[in-house]
């Protein structure tokens, strides 16, 4: 009789990955560790080029719904991906070529363009193979498979074709448009889920039950996001943000907006290593908009960047939970960590400060201070400094 197998907790699952590591080759260690922390820098990254994928980007859109309530500006779903895509593509492309170089060195991107030998053209097969197999193994399409895919395009569908910004949309046909948003087209979506059958055999089991809802779903991250939005108003209302504004304007009055959008852009990226990236949106998005209409610049050219700056959080275990997790394997260390993200930090600013000065600036008019947008008005946080 064989004796039970010990059971394996995560600390002893992290030490054992950790000494398998050390055992590869120099070359094969630096590809896992190059692999791991992609997750994290891509989990990032991805999220920037939706409205609705980040917490910082759901602070934005309800700073400016709130903030400018007769649409003077306004930012749909559509225009974010216009904004958010193309620089998303070229940080992508900065990560992978920082790890690539720290990880295994400049010599890999040449030799990845060489023909493969017998031996990699074999590896390749077995990899191939096992893929395979793992894919196979899932199965057919199940029916409640299909129906969440097709769901799920309906609901992206749907976001994009509600307002998308060059032409009418289709809640142009409705009465009262303002109260059909992107959110009660996801709430309705989702409770659909609520009632929709899971198989044909059994149509009284619906695909979601309040079950999983209470056991997987995320509560503390609505909350987190929640609480973005309370610290938010409060900064506005409180008089916060307009002392802050009003000390940011005594500092870079004589800046151009160009070293203004960089020093603000830097200033976040710093900021959110330190904090949650939905705080610190939710206490500078609000200040960038009151420091851009004080100074006559567009509210966009300061509070583009700096939303997704809070995105930027590359460097520190404690700034994100995918840090947190790829950190936890105890593969990548604290160094390597740190380089990296310092590294994709200043590409990722770069980038933004490229894209906001000359594809987003000629896409969204950032040329003049909107016309319907005056200075002093309720919507600016400095009345007076």
């Amino acid at each position: 009789m064989k004796p039970p197998r010990k059971k394996i907790d995560n600390a002893d699952q992290s030490v054992a990955e950790k000494l398998e590591i050390d055992s590869m080759s120099a070359e094969d260690r630096g590809f896992c560790k190059a692999l791991i922390l992609c997750c994290a820098h891509a989990s990032l990254i991805g999220g920037t080029a939706i409205i609705t994928s980040t917490g910082p980007n759901l602070v934005f859109r309800e700073n400016i719904q709130n903030r400018y309530p007769d649409g003077q500006i306004t930012m749909t779903y559509l225009e974010w991906m216009v904004f958010a895509f193309p620089p998303m593509i070229l940080y992508l492309s900065s990560s992978y070529l920082i790890l690539t170089c720290y990880f295994m060195g400049p010599k890999t991107l040449i030799r990845w363009f060489k023909k493969e030998n017998a031996e990699k053209l074999q590896i390749n097969r077995n990899v191939e193979k096992n893929i395979r197999q793992m894919y196979e193994d899932l199965g057919e399409i199940s029916f409640g498979e299909m129906s969440v895919g097709c769901f799920f395009v309906i609901l992206i569908g749907s976001w994009i074709s509600r307002d998308p910004g060059f032409t009418s949309g289709w809640a142009d046909l409705l009465e009262h448009r303002n109260y059909l948003t992107d959110s009660a087209i996801g709430i309705l979506i989702a409770a659909i889920l609520f009632v929709w059958p899971k198989n044909l055999e059994n149509l009284s089991q619906p695909i979601l039950e309040w079950s999983d809802m209470k056991s997987k779903y995320s509560w503390s991250c609505t909350l987190l996001i929640g609480a973005g939005y309370a610290i938010s108003e409060g900064v506005f209302k409180s008089g916060l943000a307009r002392m802050i504004s009003c000390g940011m304007k005594s500092i870079f009055l004589n800046l151009s907006p160009l070293p203004l959008q960089v020093c603000v852009t830097v200033t976040i990226v710093i900021m959110t290593e330190f904090a949650s990236n939905v705080s610190t949106g939710s206490i500078f998005i609000p200040i960038s908009l009151g420091v851009a209409e004080s100074m006559g610049v567009h509210p966009l050219y300061l509070s583009l960047p700096t939303t997704v700056a809070c995105s930027f959080a590359f460097m520190l275990p404690i700034s994100t939970p995918p840090n947190a997790i790829v950190y936890d394997t105890r593969v990548i260390s604290m160094i390597d960590m740190i380089a990296c993200g310092f590294l994709l930090n200043i590409a990722c600013i770069l980038i933004t400060t490229l894209n906001m000065n000359s594809w987003t600036y000629l896409v969204f008019g950032l040329t003049n201070f909107p016309e319907n947008l005056e200075l002093g008005s309720s919507n600016s946080t400095l009345l007076s400094c």
